[in-house]
C-alpha cells in the first residue's frame, strides 16, 4: 500500500510528482529480471528523461491527494500549477507565486531539498543511481498515459520507486516510497508563456 503523506502546502503537495499507479498498472513487457543488468535496463529511461529538458509542453495531473497539477514547459523556464499558486525555475532562479504575491522561498537555489519538488531531472538522478547500484532489481514494462505510450520501471535498489516516462521524455508517473501519487491525464505540444512568468 502507498503511503501519503501528510498534506503538503497545496503548492508544494501539487508538485510532488508520483506514481504508475496501481489503479492502471503496467503490462509486463519483460519479465526476466535476471536476464539483464539493472544498468542496461535503465538506460533507456535514462536518456528519455534527460530529453525533457529541451521540451515544450503542457502536462495535466492528477494526484494521489485527489488534487490536480499542470506543469508547464517552455525552455529554459519551467511553471508548475495548483490552483492559484505556482512555483517557476528558469534562469533566474526559483519563484514561489501564492494568492498573486511572487517571491524567492527559502532554499531556493536548492528547490527539491527546499520546496518537495520532484523534477525530471530528480527522478534521472535516481534512475542513474539505481542503475549503478549492486544488487539493483529493475522490471521493465510498458503503459499508456493520456494517449501517451511510456515506458515504465519498478525498481528495487536502495530507494523503491516506479517510474514510466513517454517517448519524448515527458514524465508520466512516478511513485516512491511514503510519496504522493501522480499520474498524466492530459499532454500537449503548446505552453502559455503568460504562465511562465512571475
Amino acid at each position: 500500500m502507498t503511503r501519503v503523506p501528510p498534506r503538503l502546502p497545496a503548492f508544494a503537495a501539487a508538485i510532488a510528482l508520483t506514481g504508475c499507479l496501481t489503479l492502471t498498472g503496467c503490462a509486463s513487457a519483460d519479465d526476466g529480471r535476471d536476464t539483464m543488468d539493472a544498468g542496461t535496463r535503465l538506460a533507456e529511461l535514462t536518456d528519455r528523461l534527460g530529453r525533457a529538458a529541451s521540451q515544450t509542453y503542457t502536462a495535466v495531473y492528477a494526484l494521489g491527494t485527489g488534487e490536480m497539477a499542470t506543469v508547464v514547459s517552455a525552455p529554459p523556464r519551467t511553471a508548475t500549477i495548483s490552483g492559484d499558486d505556482r512555483l517557476l525555475i528558469g534562469p533566474e532562479g526559483v519563484i514561489a507565486c501564492e494568492d498573486g504575491t511572487c517571491s524567492r522561498p527559502p532554499g531556493a537555489d536548492d528547490p527539491p531539498g527546499a520546496t518537495g519538488i520532484v523534477t525530471p531531472e530528480q527522478v534521472r538522478a535516481m534512475v542513474t543511481a539505481a542503475a549503478h547500484t549492486p544488487g539493483a532489481d529493475v522490471a521493465l514494462s510498458t503503459e499508456s498515459f493520456a494517449g501517451e505510450e511510456a515506458l515504465c520501471a519498478d525498481v528495487q535498489s536502495m530507494s523503491d520507486f516506479t517510474v514510466c516516462v513517454t517517448d519524448n521524455g515527458i514524465l508520466a508517473s512516478f511513485r516512491g516510497d511514503g510519496e504522493t501519487t501522480l499520474e498524466l491525464t492530459r499532454l500537449s505540444e503548446s505552453a502559455d508563456s503568460s504562465s511562465l512568468v512571475a
